[in-house]
């Protein structure tokens, strides 16, 4: 509040400065070209009487020595005003841009933000009217817990986007809140294993999508396997045991596939292969080394791990029965028995995913979110990469990119399809919005390749800031302007001597950055300026009104 009434003061200020000292500026301005003026004609009568022995402007010719002089004299005269006065320094738009010539985005760049018919991103708070993003890259959002980033940046969109979403639902409230608004767009799936929604879960799984006869199987397993696998970042000395185990779980994920009868292909048949007695678990690994399906790569697998010392493949199968303990949840497996969509829906109609994980649980059931995630990144590839209408009985592409609100983003881990869409698939009918807390949660995940995260998003949006690494990045990320000051040297007997010096400084410091108001967000668009926007509430926005189902709080 007291930082709102400064700016509106020093604002007051400003304009009371303009309004008086504008004229004298000028006015002197005009006075000194003048007197500048008259004393080039002056230096240039003796001139004109010694070459032509006329007095000054009795002929054409004689004027070629006098206009010269009257310009240099009124140049001379106004560039002393202006250094005399300090008026380069007042009006700011002289000092040029050697230092920098980062600012914040003015009226035109905010009024094509207001026209753009897209996501939804803040608001003008010169004019009130709602902001949006129509570009094809991917989005981020960086704010702390408490901050707005469900009511100003999920809910909103949730409410508004006519496109297909799939959305990280933590508590289950963006489901109650703007399920029903989802539904006047097209069909709402809710995977709510743990029944926090109010809503019936449906359910999907991942090895319905699986053929023996696909050639895509070994991918597709390894897909499953990497999602399965958590590699704790900046944490080399898993790296062999975790690479080992995925190889395992593949396999036996190619194995279910080939093999099991419909109603047991699903995770929960591997975490069964995974526990089984050291006896019956030898007698699966022969059966997957006579294996002829997949053109041979199950039995390659059983391979691997059979040829491994005793003690060897004992550390690799406790490795893979760590990373699927989570799959012994028969809420889980509940959730995972039968696929009442598949993710490629979301490219040929709108379709709604809600993916809700209690906060209380996303450790233990990360893996759960990490699989959708993945196995919907994969399926909307894939299908991009099929001709129009090259699949049987699908419809025309929408032409609308389906939305990943990621929320809680950090709770997937590193997870290289995340990575790779962030860098390749803005055009594949796809657009990423992953949400963190602060730049040091992207960086823990991805070390130096957060900053493809940076690069690739259109749109980065940066609030409620209360951490020094963030705020120091955004404000280097900004820029500096230049900015000049008006200097004074005096000497014993002689008179001031004044002058304009420039310098560079952040657009915003970081601990301004650290002070901005709550209600207030910084947005950098790609190819514009920053700017500053109001943040959306959904529930006191009046272009929301009626659209959502209120939320017992």
């Amino acid at each position: 509040m007291m930082r709102a009434l400064s700016l509106a003061f020093w604002r007051l200020f400003r304009f009371i400065q303009v309004l008086i000292v504008t004229p004298i500026l000028v006015g002197g301005t005009l006075v000194f070209l003048l007197i500048g003026a008259a004393v080039g004609a002056v230096v240039a009568t003796p001139l004109v009487f010694a070459f032509f022995d006329q007095a000054p402007g009795e002929s054409l010719a004689n004027w070629l020595v006098l206009i010269p002089c009257m310009v240099i004299g009124a140049v001379v005269g106004v560039a002393m005003w202006f250094q005399m006065s300090g008026a380069e320094t007042f009006f700011g738009n002289l000092v040029g841009a050697s230092h920098g010539s980062a600012r914040f985005a003015g009226k035109r760049e905010l009024k094509a933000l207001e026209q753009a018919k897209g996501l939804l991103i803040g608001r003008n708070p010169r004019t009130g009217k709602l902001l949006s993003y129509d570009g094809p890259a991917h989005l981020l959002t960086l704010a702390p817990t408490r901050a707005g980033k469900g009511v100003g940046t999920v809910i909103p969109n949730l409410l508004a986007a006519d496109r297909s979403v799939l959305v990280i639902d933590p508590k289950g409230e963006n489901a109650r809140i703007a399920g029903a608004a989802r539904e006047r767009f097209g069909t709402v799936h809710v995977l709510d294993p743990f029944e926090v929604s109010g809503r019936s879960s449906s359910a999907y799984n991942p090895l319905d999508r699986l053929s023996a006869d696909s050639p895509d199987l070994s991918e597709d397993a390894a897909s499953l396997a990497d999602a399965l696998v958590v590699d704790p970042a900046h944490q080399t000395g898993d790296a062999h045991w975790n690479e080992e185990a995925k190889a395992l779980i593949g396999g036996l994920i190619m194995f279910c596939a080939a093999h099991e009868e419909p109603e047991r292909r699903n995770l929960g048949s591997v975490r069964e292969y995974l526990t089984l007695p050291p006896d019956r678990l030898k007698a699966l690994l022969e059966l997957m080394q006579e294996s002829e399906s997949a053109d041979g790569l199950i039995a390659r697998a059983a391979n691997r791990f059979v040829g491994k010392a005793e003690r060897e493949a004992a550390s690799v199968l406790s490795n893979a029965q760590r990373h699927t303990h989570f799959l012994d949840s028969p809420r889980i497996a509940k959730c995972m028995a039968r696929s009442d969509f598949t993710f490629s829906d979301l490219r040929h109609r709108i379709t709604s995913v809600f993916l809700v994980l209690p906060p209380n649980r996303l450790d233990a059931y990360s893996r759960w979110l990490r699989l959708l995630v993945s196995q919907a990144l994969q399926d909307i590839a894939r299908d991009a990469e099929r001709p129009q209408g090259a699949s049987e009985g699908r419809s025309e592409r929408l032409k609308a990119p389906a939305l990943f609100l990621l929320d809680e983003f950090a709770a997937l881990g590193r997870l290289e399809a995340v990575e790779r869409a962030m860098g390749l698939m803005a055009g594949y009918g796809l657009q990423l919005w992953p949400i963190l807390q602060d730049m040091s949660q992207l960086r823990d995940l991805y070390g130096q390749r957060a900053a493809t995260f940076v690069a690739n998003a259109g749109v980065q949006q940066v609030f409620g800031v209360n951490d020094y690494d963030t705020a120091k990045w955004l404000s280097q990320t900004m820029g500096q302007e230049t900015i000049g000051y008006q200097t004074e040297s005096r000497k014993p007997g002689d008179m001031p001597t004044t002058g304009i010096q420039v310098t560079g400084r952040d657009l915003l410091t970081p601990d301004e950055i650290m002070q901005f108001q709550p209600e207030l967000q910084l947005l950098r668009v790609q190819g514009q300026a920053t700017a500053v926007a109001q943040k959306l509430r959904y529930y006191a926005d009046p272009e929301f009104a009626g659209l959502f189902t209120p939320d017992a709080r």
